[in-house]
Parts: structure tokens; C-alpha cells; sequence
């Protein structure tokens, strides 16, 4: 008989546990679907214990631009091309986008037969969710820390595969707020470009 009281109190706890579970990957996935824009100051920790900040801004589809304080390398993609710009060194290099796991969070909605949920677990008041897709499967996943009350995007890990992890902390972030269509525009900041004079 305790046996089967025992059974009956498990079995109920694993489906509570499953249905709350499914609660919050939805609430998850809502929030990662309802912003068309992001801009924050963060705090970037590199795998080799470096520490950075600057400045992120997001407008979906595919394209961001983050800015750093200590180093004077800018970071665009304007959706087609991702491009770093070294201002001291007035250089500019092109990289494909889909060597990031990141590049996730830039589509417009996530598709979940391309995008997976390795992980959630769920504290008193955070949420920890890992995510990967399927096209960047080869390249890592992605680590996202949210705050419960109220539901917000606090931290970003990013795991390749070579066993490196990057770190991104928000500071005064903001969603669906209007970001100037200049911020990725990669001609703008190109340093090869000559500027037109009129003599």
C-alpha cells in the first residue's frame, strides 16, 4: 500500500514538475520572440579572464552592432555581412555570421525544429535555459540567466566547442525601443572609405 501511495506522489510530482517546466520554456520563448530591438551597456568576462564593456544594440532580423570602451574594435552586421572595424589600426575584416551561436537570438521567431532547449533549470527567482540550433550545432550553444519577477534577459554565456566561454552581463537593457538604421551600417564605418572633399 505505501508502495503505491509512494508511486502515485512520485508520478504527480513528475507531471506538476513537467507541466511547470513547459510554463516556463514557453514564458522563455515568448520573451526571446517579442523584441525587435535590444540595446544595453553590458560587461563582457573572456574565457581568458579579460573583462570588457560597452555597448550592444540588436535589430532583428540579423543584424547588431556592439561597441567596446576598452578597445577600439566595432563590431557590425548589417544582416548579410558581419564585419570588425579596428579604429586605431583604420582596418576592417569580414567574418561569416553563422560561426556564433548568438546568431540565434537574431532571427525573428525561433523556430523549434531548428531550435533546441538543452536545458532549463529553474530556480526560486532565475531561470537558466541553454539553447542551440540545429545549423549552428558544430559551432556551441548558447547559456541565457533570466530574473523571474518580472521575467528579464540578464546574462549571456556562449560555449563553442573548442571548450571557450564568453560571458555578456546587461546593464540598463531595453527592448522594442526605436535604434537609428545607421548603427548598422558597415559603409559608414568603414575606414577605407575616403572621405569626398570639395576644393
Amino acid at each position: 500500500m505505501l508502495k503505491k501511495i509512494a508511486l502515485v506522489i512520485i508520478l504527480y510530482i513528475f507531471i506538476h514538475y513537467k507541466a511547470f517546466s513547459n510554463i516556463n520554456r514557453d514564458r522563455i520563448l515568448n520573451y526571446l520572440e517579442s523584441f525587435s530591438s535590444l540595446n544595453s551597456e553590458f560587461i563582457q568576462i573572456n574565457n581568458n579572464g579579460d573583462i570588457l564593456s560597452g555597448k550592444i544594440f540588436v535589430s532583428r532580423p540579423g543584424k547588431f552592432r556592439i561597441e567596446y570602451e576598452q578597445i577600439p574594435l566595432v563590431l557590425i552586421s548589417d544582416s548579410k555581412r558581419l564585419a570588425s572595424v579596428n579604429r586605431d589600426l583604420k582596418s576592417i575584416n569580414f567574418h561569416s555570421t553563422n560561426n556564433n551561436p548568438l546568431s540565434i537570438l537574431l532571427f525573428d521567431k525561433l523556430d523549434m525544429k531548428q531550435v533546441k532547449i538543452l536545458n532549463l533549470v529553474e530556480r526560486e527567482n532565475t531561470l537558466l535555459v541553454e539553447i542551440s540550433s540545429a545549423n549552428f550545432e558544430d559551432k556551441g550553444f548558447i547559456e541565457i540567466l533570466f530574473e523571474t519577477k518580472p521575467l528579464v534577459m540578464k546574462k549571456w554565456t556562449v560555449f563553442k566547442t573548442d571548450q571557450t566561454k564568453t560571458e555578456v552581463f546587461f546593464d540598463n537593457l531595453f527592448l522594442n525601443k526605436s535604434l537609428p538604421s545607421r548603427l548598422f551600417d558597415i559603409e559608414l564605418e568603414d575606414p577605407r572609405k575616403i572621405p569626398f572633399q570639395i576644393y
